[in-house]
């Protein structure tokens, strides 16, 4: 292992990384797993880059030191992150399935079982059918899940991070907030939330903030526009944080002028739900408890909404074009799994009503033994 110039993580934490997902990879009849999740490689590495629309991958064998391939425009990156000693660059012209398979032979995996993180988006369907036809012998299988059931729970350092993310989503959204008045654009309230992001040490962050005003607040996953804020209008704010790559987010309203008595009532109600969920967020739950702890409140108040969605998705590491762990862990009507201690959840009790828009209310919440 060589020290990066930069090291987010211990060598020991790294170590324990690598042989948690070498014990499940065992437990899957794997000999070697072919890592593409931009995440998954920087949860193993600490390589990051925006330029994963590049082929790169991470090789970690069952019983040797892992091999990382990355394209020869990237190579400044990989001291500066990355702890991995056998670094392959490849002209970015290359034929990546062959190049990958060529080195799984060097390596002595031409017959073996083979993982490939078939849930990724940056397998391609092409890359999956090249590589079993360039190792015939091999059983090439899915290695999906594996690194990020291991991602599920955060250790010290990671938690260090996502408190810091959350500290710096709070700055952004107290300037969103003192931005907000009658005749402001939502340009100007993006501007103010994103000076306040930047100069309180967030990163780039894996989705834009949302930030809408009176009927575009009905918009789910709208950004900023030109439109002026008018008086008696709310402003919803969803806003993003991220440090080392560890995201956390929350979302507010915020009314220019007095709110109706309907979005007083929906406030209430949807602030009641948030934290009805909470107070069932803790260790041995059943995600799916909490779900409709959470949704009882909403849809037993006459309000004109719902709960259909999940009311919580996994927060950790991202990259874009997403900020959320959803996929590995959701709060959901189904989702009977247990939570544990160290996970990090951003719960979600929004609500877009007709007529009156986003009341928005959301937080990001660690779970522990006791809450």
């Amino acid at each position: 292992m060589v020290p990066p110039r930069i090291q987010l993580f211990s060598a020991e934490e790294y170590t324990n990384r690598v042989n948690q997902v070498r014990e499940l990879m065992a437990l899957a009849g794997l000999d070697v797993l072919v890592i593409h999740c931009p995440e998954n490689i920087y949860y193993l590495s600490g390589y990051q880059t925006p330029g994963y629309y590049w082929y790169q991958a991470l090789i970690l064998p069952l019983d040797s030191a892992p091999i990382f391939i990355a394209p020869p425009h990237e190579a400044s990156l990989v001291p500066e992150f990355c702890w991995v000693e056998d670094v392959r660059l490849y002209p970015d012209i290359s034929d990546w399935a062959k190049v990958t398979a060529e080195i799984l032979k060097e390596k002595g995996f031409e017959r073996a079982n083979i993982g490939l993180e078939t849930k990724s988006w940056f397998l391609t369907v092409d890359f999956h059918d090249h590589i079993k036809v360039y190792l015939p012998d091999s059983c090439v299988k899915s290695g999906s899940g594996i690194v990020e059931s291991c991602r599920l729970i955060k250790s010290p350092r990671e938690l260090e991070y996502l408190k810091q993310a959350a500290e710096i989503s709070g700055l952004g959204m107290q300037a969103g907030i003192n931005a907000v008045r009658a005749g402001a654009t939502e340009l100007e309230i993006a501007a103010a939330i994103h000076g306040e992001l930047d100069l309180a040490g967030s990163e780039y962050t894996g989705l834009p903030a949302f930030i809408t005003s009176g009927e575009r607040s009905q918009l789910v996953h709208a950004t900023w526009s030109s439109r002026r804020v008018r008086q008696g209008e709310l402003v919803f704010m969803e806003i993003p944080g991220s440090v080392n790559r560890y995201h956390a987010a929350h979302s507010r309203s915020v009314f220019v002028g007095d709110p109706s008595k309907k979005a007083l009532e929906a406030s209430e109600v949807a602030v009641t739900a948030l934290e009805t969920a909470k107070s069932h967020m803790r260790e041995g739950v059943p995600a799916n408890k909490v779900f409709q702890a959470g949704r009882s409140v909403i849809d037993g108040a006459d309000i004109g909404y719902k709960q259909g969605r999940r009311i919580a998705y996994g927060i950790g590491i991202a990259f874009p074009p997403g900020w959320d762990e959803g996929h590995i862990f959701s709060i959901n009507v189904d989702e009977s799994r247990p939570l544990m201690s160290g996970m990090c959840f951003h719960l979600i009790t929004t609500m877009r009503i007709p007529g009156l828009g986003a009341i928005g209310c959301s937080d990001t919440v660690l779970v522990t033994k006791h809450g």
